[in-house]
């Protein structure tokens, strides 16, 4: 049996090898986060389910705008149809999305915790219009 502590290692490693994958070739912080913005570009299905401050949204949009300080974003529909952006380390996608582990490598890279706690165990999103 696999204890915890080590499963989270575990998990920090293979994050830590996606992360290695995806900026091989980048060097620098803006071409990584270009490298990261083409890898979310390509692992996320859009529109694709997910929850911004616990609430259902569908991500429409991934982008960089050149910004090393604002980083990745996501335009992000609501289900009232109301469009926004946000940063990529506010978004949660389900565990079971393509996109998640490769947003979990992207907030490690930024040094934030690569998984955040779960505060919407009742809400489902829904797939946007």
């Amino acid at each position: 049996m696999t204890s915890r502590k080590t499963e989270g290692k575990t998990d920090l490693r293979a994050l830590d090898r996606l992360i290695e994958e995806c900026t091989v070739d980048a060097y620098g912080e803006e071409e990584q986060l270009w490298a990261f913005r083409q890898v979310l570009e390509d692992s996320i299905d859009l529109p694709a389910d997910a929850f911004v401050i616990g609430e259902p949204v569908s991500v429409i949009g991934i982008d960089y705008d050149g910004n090393e300080r604002r980083g990745l974003t996501a335009r992000c529909r609501r289900e009232d149809g109301a469009e926004y952006v946000v940063a990529i380390p506010e978004i949660e996608f389900p565990l079971s999305a393509a996109g998640a582990p490769y947003v979990a490598a992207y907030r490690r890279w930024l040094g934030l915790v690569p998984y955040p706690a779960k505060k919407h165990a009742k809400k489902q999103p829904r797939r946007g219009r």
